[in-house]
């Protein structure tokens, strides 16, 4: 069978316009950019608290009455777990400062001054996360 050369040229872009268009969507499927999921950021626990009540409120639908008892409920947890930590703070203190005492005897000398200064800075940002509004 002998094709013409008008039938051979439509076939040749046939096949030539499936290779395009394989190539379009096979780069399209294989440079779709990665999913990005960006964990949302709280400043401090009023920020978190702020976010989910909001959410709460929303996502349910819920009443004046009951994001009242919402509230009542996360002040409770807040005060509970304030609890929790005044008992177990001595301890993780206890265990921090062991921690410390050997990081200083396998630095040099000359290091310790620093470590010292980062150990202050550290103490100071913390203190200032324990005062915070949701602590």
């Amino acid at each position: 069978m002998q094709l013409s050369a008008p039938k051979v040229a439509v076939y040749l872009t046939l096949i030539f316009g499936a290779g395009v268009a394989t190539g379009f969507f096979g780069n399209r499927l294989i440079s779709a950019p990665a999913v990005s999921a960006s964990p949302t950021v709280f400043r401090n626990n009023e920020d978190w608290r702020r976010q989910f009540t909001e959410s709460m409120r929303v996502r349910l639908s819920m009443s004046d009455t009951q994001m009242k008892q919402l509230n009542e409920i996360l002040d409770e947890t807040r005060v509970e777990y304030r609890l929790l930590r005044q008992h177990y703070k001595p301890e993780m203190d206890k265990i921090h400062q062991g921690q410390v005492q050997k990081i200083k005897k396998m630095l040099q000398d000359a290091q310790i001054p620093e470590f010292d200064k980062m150990e202050r800075e550290r103490e100071e940002k913390m203190r200032a996360r324990e005062s915070g509004p949701g602590m």
